[in-house]
């Protein structure tokens, strides 16, 4: 249990700097999802259902909070 929980740690720091980047850079949100290396969180559970979900979720949490 506490390597699952570290392991959704890492993930959501990678996502929150993957995304803050994109905001910071100002790039679509698509094309900042591609340019991602995501695999090493695909083994995750429900990785595939919510990611991009999460992505974008974070994407746009970040991009209000750099008004």
């Amino acid at each position: 249990a506490k390597k699952d929980m570290q392991q959704t740690r890492d993930y959501l720091v990678f996502l929150r700097t993957a995304m803050g980047a994109a905001t910071k850079n100002m790039e679509p949100f698509d094309e900042a999802y591609k340019a991602v290396d995501w695999t090493p969180f695909e083994h995750l559970p429900l990785f595939k259902v919510a990611n991009r979900m999460n992505a974008y979720n974070t994407y746009l949490l970040l991009e209000h909070e750099a008004q």
